[in-house]
């Protein structure tokens, strides 16, 4: 889907992402923070760019800006000189080539996908709204961006909102701690229930987190290092052990949520004998290690609700094909979306083409009343001069206004026509 015949002025994007490059290779263009300001405003006065803005996330690094000329390889590799990433020159020039550029419309619609989260390693993820504007908030606090940056990242925000909100793009979870928080709260725990956690890596601190978000506050982490399970207890709370001291561990619990490196099993059937303590109900167990941390003789021979990893990544296929048939949802709000852009910034154009038109008209107003007619000005008398000061302000104003709205109806029916 493209628009064609339709100028958004200088609007440029270089992209380097998941679907061309390797992540260690966008890594290499993630620039600290306190580096960013030094950077980019380099890169803007080497390129001759008017704006600029820089978008980093996890899996893609995107350079936004205006320039008044088509983005080749050969200015790509120059922009990504500039910013002093320490590549010889064949690697620039072989990432420039195969990095994904975008001018005008084209620019404008790729931006759109981006914060609808069409484009994205995982479809329908909403994160990348914040991210987004985040990115600009940050660059316009530099002084790098101006108008027409303003203008497309305030309309790629509304977009993205009516399809996260109208479509089902984002409506089923994707990501596998998601999934496994969707079937945790289906079983209504209690918040004073008590929650024991293995391990703590990146599935484990994002589980906490919706654990902390929805008032659980029974959490008990064991971790082999028990450093880092501390470090889960400073922000969710709770008591922190060693993953040796399980072995007499007495205080039971209602949910186990595990997830460590291990390649053996982690709670065989004499550990999960010692943590029900003898208790006999049903105990919901959601193991997300590969191998399980998990033996298959507990969820035999013990009352369980169990998920484990093989259940839930087929649950993830099946919701990411559901939110492919979405896309052709998205479509039609992504179109729109960017005819909405281009009207915007039109209107804008003009005026900032006809800002001088109420100072000229005040100028020409004054010189008449002050020079031109002033003699003629002395002979009438008071109520006179009252009624021609209401004629002339009034005029003043329609001479401002009505051309101005005349430059935006002809230039906005062109846009219709098209």
């Amino acid at each position: 889907m493209h628009l064609k015949n339709h100028d958004v002025n200088d609007l440029r994007v270089v992209a380097i992402t998941h679907k061309n490059f390797p992540l260690e290779t966008i890594g290499k263009f993630h620039f600290a923070d306190e580096k960013r300001k030094e950077i980019l405003t380099r890169v803007k006065e080497i390129c001759g760019m008017g704006e600029i803005m820089y978008l980093s996330t996890c899996n893609r690094v995107e350079f936004i800006f205006t320039l008044p000329h088509y983005v080749c390889p050969g200015v790509t590799a120059q922009m990504l000189a500039a910013t002093g990433v320490e590549l010889s020159e064949e690697e620039l020039r072989s990432i420039a080539a195969k990095a994904e550029r975008h001018n005008g419309a084209e620019a404008a619609e790729h931006l759109l996908n981006v914060a609808a989260s069409l484009d994205s390693a995982i479809i329908g993820e909403r994160e990348i709204i914040t991210q987004l504007r985040k990115a600009y908030e940050e660059c316009s606090a530099m002084n790098l961006t101006g108008d027409d940056l303003r203008l497309i990242i305030r309309q790629c925000i509304q977009t993205a909102k009516e399809v996260f909100t109208t479509t089902d793009l984002a409506k089923k979870p994707v990501s596998v701690v998601s999934i496994a928080w969707e079937q945790f709260r289906k079983h209504e725990l209690p918040t004073n229930a008590r929650i024991l956690l293995i391990g703590a890596g990146q599935s484990i601190r994002n589980f906490t987190k919706f654990l902390s978000e929805n008032g659980y506050t029974q959490l008990t982490f064991a971790n082999r290092t028990l450093e880092n399970a501390l470090a889960l207890t400073q922000s969710a709370g709770g008591k922190a052990l060693e993953l040796d001291e399980l072995q007499s561990f007495t205080e039971g619990f209602d949910a186990l949520i595990s997830c460590t490196g291990s390649a053996d099993v982690i709670v065989d059937e004499r550990l999960y004998e010692q943590l029900l303590q003898k208790e006999t109900d049903a105990k919901l167990i959601i193991d997300l290690a590969l191998p399980s941390d998990v033996s298959v003789n507990i969820i035999e021979n013990f009352s369980t609700t169990y998920y484990g990893m093989e259940q839930i990544k087929q649950w993830a296929t099946e919701n990411i094909q559901f939110r492919e048939q979405a896309i052709a949802d998205c479509m039609p709000i992504i179109l729109h979306g960017l005819r909405e852009f281009e009207k915007v910034h039109k209107e804008r154009q003009i005026e900032k083409a006809m800002v001088s038109i109420p100072e000229t008209i005040k100028e020409i107003r004054n010189t008449a009343l002050g020079s031109v007619f002033a003699k003629d000005l002395e002979t009438l008398d008071d109520h006179s001069r009252e009624v021609l000061e209401k004629i002339v302000n009034y005029m003043e104003k329609k001479y401002i206004s009505i051309p101005m709205k005349m430059a935006k109806d002809v230039l906005l029916d062109e846009v219709k026509k098209n």
